[in-house]
Order: structure tokens, then sequence, then C-alpha cells
């Protein structure tokens, strides 16, 4: 049954739903709810920019965006995709500073804003929330950190089978012929994720594909022994 604050302000049913807010009572949901907007935005659409002033806190309610930086030469790194529940580069809500990097809707997507301000009080009456905010900061600590090994020790093969194999445990289904594991991005998209060039993703696609390793079916990547592309990594320490 609804409570009489969802019923008034339906903004906090929907904050009631992110891992940020589970914990606080009604009245506290109410003091982000009733400043909270909704705003959404097209596929492909820019969120705010690196360098952007941070006012808000931006939370997707739905769809998914991506989070990437830019180097001066025009490349582009994918930090991370954000899906429903979870909150776009809130560092910069604490620290005062600009946003590190640009956000950018991968498809239609609605996101919840609350100013920066009152989260930060919120956080301050409400020590629950303080501590979920500092998990989701050592996530993204420890990920960043995964990234920077990954990019200045991996060859291009490694880092997309340490990806494949990221994929495989989170999203990965069982078949008659192994792992079906689905690519939401394609190979110019994929290339930003793991730091190279759309035609070195695709070579080394091929090349997996050719050792047996997976089957590549448009979207779908197809792991038939989950082991051998393990073994792949601890067989060549180069690639890890």
């Amino acid at each position: 049954m609804a409570t009489s604050a969802a019923k008034s302000n339906p903004l906090i049913a929907t904050l009631r739903r992110v891992p940020l807010f589970t914990d606080l009572s009604d009245a506290e949901l109410r003091l982000v709810g009733d400043r909270a907007t909704l705003r959404r935005y097209d596929s492909g659409e820019i969120i705010f920019s690196e360098g952007d002033r941070c006012l808000e806190l931006f939370i997707v309610q739905e769809g998914s965006v991506k989070i990437l930086k830019s180097a001066a030469n025009g490349r582009r790194q994918l930090l991370s995709v954000e899906r429903a529940g979870n909150t776009l580069l809130e560092l910069s809500v604490f620290d005062g500073n600009p946003y590190p990097a640009t956000a950018e809707a991968v498809m239609p997507s609605v996101l919840l804003c609350v100013e920066a301000s009152r989260f930060r009080g919120i956080c301050q009456q409400s020590p629950d929330v303080a501590l979920k905010v500092i998990k989701v900061l050592g996530h993204r600590l420890r990920r960043m950190a995964e990234l920077i090994e990954e990019l200045s020790f991996s060859t291009v093969r490694g880092r997309l089978v340490s990806h494949l194999l990221r994929l495989a445990q989170e999203n990965g289904r069982q078949s008659t012929r192994g792992i079906v594991v689905d690519l939401f991005e394609n190979n110019e998209e994929l290339a930003a994720r793991l730091g190279t060039v759309r035609e070195l993703v695709s070579r080394n696609l091929g090349r997996l594909h050719n050792d047996g390793l997976i089957e590549v079916r448009r979207r779908l990547v197809i792991i038939p022994n989950l082991a051998a592309l393990r073994n792949e990594l601890a067989a060549f320490p180069n690639l890890r």
C-alpha cells in the first residue's frame, strides 16, 4: 500500500527504489523529493560535459548513460555505463569541482535530478546514506584502479578477453553451445571502453573466433568453454 507521502509526490516512490535512499524515512525522502525534478534525454544527448559546473546529483530512473573521458586528440575512453538506480559522477557533488567526464544517454532515458546542496545536507543528517555514498565511491575507485591496470599492462586482446569474462559473469546465460553474452555496444563503442580503435577490436574478435575461444553472431558472443577463455589470461601473463 502506498504511503501518503508517496501519494502526494510520486517522485518519492521513485527515490525509494534508488539504493542510496532505501533506508530513508518518508520525511527524509520528502526533503529530497520535494525539490527533485525529472528530465528526459534522447539517445546520444549530452546530459553534462566534462568541465561543467556540478549543481545537481543525477540518478538514472530509466534507460542507461555512458560516462566518457576525452583526450586532446579526440579519442574517448568509456569509463562506465550507468543504469537504473545508479548515480552519475557523484564525487563532484561533494568536492565542488567540475565534472571530470561527460555523460551521454545511450538510449532514451529519464533522470532524476536533486540539488547538490540538498543532497549534501541529506548525507550530513543521515549516516546511512553517507555510508552508502562511501561504498559507491569505493566501488568506483576500485574499478578505476582496474581500468588503469588494464590500459597500462594489457594488450587489446587481453582487455577484450577480460571484458568478455566480466560480461559472462554478470549477464551470461547457459545454452547448449556454451555461455551466451549480449554485446550491447558496437565495435566503436567497445573500442572506447577498451581504450583502443575499432579496427583492433574487430581484428581481435575475429582472432578469438578463429582460435575457437568464442563464436560471434552479430550482437551475441558465445563462449563454448569458459575455462579455456580464462586460461587465455593465465597462459599469457602479458594479456593480464
